[in-house]
């Protein structure tokens, strides 16, 4: 299984979603601290002083969602889950925490291809997300992450295509922009290719920056071979933008370049594009598989 490459991890955002809890002393300095790490993308420096924050105060939740959030970017996820887990027993029906703590286990589950671990992570990551979106059906950051969980997962851990039509038709009520590039991405797993281009123009036609249907617009197009200038430039847009935690990373981005270089072809700046999103993330395994096909190619 090799589903869920990038879900969502949610923005962490809102302190006011937490419980109120008695600080540590010093506690806000190292919390502050530690997001500007997260916010400069200098995610190994953060640890440090989260760490040092859960050892005076275990349990802190500020703490334990960013270091959760630091461990997911860094590919560190059953760290991850092992500091959420707790936090979400403790807290069931915050969306935020739940919602995070089901998007990592559904990224775990994708990782660890076919296993009974595998399906077990992706089974909790979908009931939880499932209870993330019945807790908070306004924030379209849940539904998003169900519309890619139920069109990559395989129908024995809940796969679905028509759960995630619905879940898009859903986003596009509360954010037109965003429902259009979610529902190309299910017109790409059709292989309605046509269809799935005109969703991201429109898309871009409504928010011409927007990151989703810019990063959409990009996959298309390397899937399908079409318009492949379109989707290296709205790619290469994409690394122009810092996104969001709910968004694919920049190592989504360095890929699907990658995909579209070996279309044209040109395999040395492939190469490149695979090497650069596997430095970013070592544990995404769509560019380590590319870069091995394109080493046999060379034997």
């Amino acid at each position: 299984m090799v589903y869920l490459r990038r879900i969502v991890t949610l923005a962490l955002l809102g302190a006011t979603l937490l419980p109120a809890e008695p600080s540590a002393p010093g506690a806000e300095p190292l919390i502050v601290e530690a997001q500007r790490y997260v916010n400069e993308q200098r995610l190994p420096e953060a640890r440090a002083p989260l760490e040092q924050l859960l050892a005076a105060q275990p349990g802190n939740p500020e703490a334990t969602i960013l270091l959760a959030q630091v461990n997911d970017r860094t590919g560190r996820r059953d760290e991850a889950l092992a500091i959420l887990e707790p936090l979400a027993a403790r807290f069931p029906d915050n969306p935020r925490i739940i919602g995070l703590y089901a998007g990592i286990c559904m990224l775990r589950a994708g990782e660890l291809g076919v296993s009974l671990r595998s399906m077990r992570l992706a089974r909790r990551g979908r009931e939880l997300m499932e209870k993330a979106v019945t807790l908070d059906p306004n924030d379209i950051a849940y539904r998003e992450g169900l519309v890619d969980f139920y069109r990559q997962a395989p129908p024995l851990v809940g796969g679905d295509l028509a759960k995630a039509r619905k879940q898009a038709e859903a986003i596009t009520r509360l954010d037109p922009v965003r429902g259009a590039a979610w529902q190309a991405s299910i017109l790409i797993q059709e292989k309605k290719y046509d269809e799935a281009l005109a969703a991201c123009d429109a898309a871009l036609r409504l928010k011409p920056d927007d990151y989703i249907a810019l990063f959409t617009l990009g996959r298309t197009a390397a899937e399908c071979g079409r318009r492949l200038q379109d989707g290296e430039a709205a790619l290469r847009r994409c690394l122009e933008i810092v996104p969001r935690p709910s968004e694919p990373s920049h190592a989504g981005v360095w890929h699907w370049l990658g995909q579209i270089a070996e279309k044209r072809p040109d395999l040395a700046a492939a190469r490149a594009a695979y090497t650069k999103a596997l430095a970013m993330e070592p544990s995404f395994n769509r560019p380590a598989e590319a870069l091995e096909r394109l080493n046999k190619k060379n034997d």
